[in-house]
């Protein structure tokens, strides 16, 4: 993730682990070296220790909704000009632009609806 402010950037992991700040040279190249990556071989033993019931991973399924929210709600929100989103998850619905709604949902062709 890369946060962008008036006083600077912080870049940080997908979930926003290990932010640091951007700014000097040291900082950016650190970054651009994957610092703080799991290697390929950590990866997969955590995959497997997670299969055998072990800690989830960061792939987990569990962890995709949030996800997909998030992607989704940045397509609806620049469909309408890069207007800001309030979403409350639980309702499914946003709450602060109400025509925005519309977008969360599609009419579905006969026999294809959703129960």
């Amino acid at each position: 993730m890369l946060f962008v402010g008036d006083k600077g950037k912080i870049i940080a992991g997908f979930r926003g682990e290990s932010p640091r700040v951007l700014g000097s040279e040291r900082a950016e190249v650190r970054g651009a070296r994957g610092e703080g990556r799991t290697r390929r071989s950590e990866g997969t033993a955590l995959w497997a220790q997670a299969v055998k019931g072990g800690k989830p991973t960061y792939g987990d399924f569990l962890l995709g909704g949030a996800i997909s929210d998030a992607f989704n709600l940045a397509a609806v929100s620049l469909r309408l000009g890069g207007k800001r989103l309030l979403f409350d998850a639980a309702n499914e619905k946003i709450t602060n632009l109400a025509e925005a709604n519309k977008y969360l949902t599609r009419d579905y062709r006969e026999g294809w609806e959703l129960a």
